[in-house]
């Protein structure tokens, strides 16, 4: 794989950006892209994903023309001679087109004391020779209406209803499903147990009756959702029945989201709903939800395990109260 970091882009360059098959770092991707577009707003700007899945996040995006899915190099390859620049934004997808011909220009390692996001935006505004504004720093993710049996029917939801949005997965149980749950959950460090999730539906519910909780994950993680409705009677699961754009949808109807580190608490930060976000071990400055707005609260402890549903269950009155979204106002 050859590599040219002194290369500048320029005016009228055919412009491909390689991303990743993950659903977070791609949403980190989108500010440096809207760079891109600001600064070359007649380009060619196309994108290259490593997943179907993690494509979804740049569907009717504005700053992109084409979304391309690659899985191996002589994929990237062949798409490499329709291009004046490709822009290697992850290294994990470096790793994953090991073999490749093509010539990158490609971020380096990542500093563990800025926001993924931040340090991808910096990198591109160096290669572009444009400094970065304030409203260079949000993600860019359009959302797509809910249809049929997606829907979430207004008949069966009071006007004052308060939605709270609880993801439950994770990447590894995306891949895994249930497999990984229960042979190997201890070792997943971002996750929060699926009882202290349960115990704050109840405890939320409890405070507000208003409140209905939303369920989301993949397919794979269904059996979680399956679990918590069980015993939070009245939740409304929508698990394996999105993609990101309804997703990102989804989001002007909340009240508040939360979750652990995951790429759904990305595309919450891509809205204006209130987040909770719960992190163990892993850098909440590296990713957290970015940029850090006044709605946003993190909890952070050594391990997820530390976090009471108590002290998330305050954190999200607490939110839902400075900032407050029924379902028709969030709408």
């Amino acid at each position: 794989m050859n590599q040219d970091n002194q290369q500048r882009l320029q005016d009228g360059a055919r412009i491909l950006v390689l991303t990743s098959s993950s659903t977070g770092n791609n949403v980190f991707c989108t500010p440096a892209i809207s760079l891109l577009r600001r600064r070359f707003p007649h380009n060619r700007i196309d994108v290259a994903a490593l997943s179907k899945l993690s494509a979804e996040v740049f569907e009717n995006n504005p700053d992109v023309g084409q979304v391309h899915v690659v899985k191996h190099a002589r994929a990237l390859d062949k798409l490499a001679p329709g291009y004046d620049s490709i822009l290697a934004l992850n290294v994990n997808a470096l790793k994953k087109m090991k073999g490749a011909k093509a010539t990158m220009l490609t971020v380096g390692p990542l500093s563990e004391n800025l926001h993924h996001a931040e340090q991808l935006l910096q990198f591109v505004a160096g290669l572009a020779g444009v400094e970065v504004l304030e409203s260079d720093r949000r993600y860019v993710v359009s959302g797509k209406p809910f249809v049929g049996k997606l829907a979430l029917d207004p008949a069966s939801l009071a006007a004052d209803s308060l939605l709270v949005n609880i993801h439950l997965g994770c990447g590894r149980t995306l891949l895994h499903g249930w497999k990984f749950f229960y042979r190997s959950r201890a070792n997943d460090k971002k996750m929060w147990p699926i009882q202290s999730y349960v115990e704050l539906g109840k405890q939320l519910i409890a405070a507000n009756p208003r409140i209905r909780i939303v369920l989301t994950g993949t397919a794979n993680e269904a059996y979680l959702a399956r679990q918590f409705c069980r015993l939070v009677p009245g939740s409304i699961n929508l698990a394996g029945k999105t993609t990101v754009p309804q997703l990102t949808a989804l989001m002007k109807s909340l009240s508040l989201f939360i979750a652990h580190d995951c790429g759904v608490l990305h595309i919450a930060a891509a809205s204006a709903v209130p987040i909770v976000a719960l992190f163990g071990p892993t850098n909440e400055v590296l990713t957290g939800p970015y940029p850090l707005r006044p709605q946003h609260r993190l909890l952070k402890k050594p391990s997820m395990t530390d976090i009471t549903p108590a002290e998330a269950s305050a954190a999200a009155i607490e939110l839902m109260t400075a900032f407050p979204r029924t379902l028709t106002q969030a709408s």
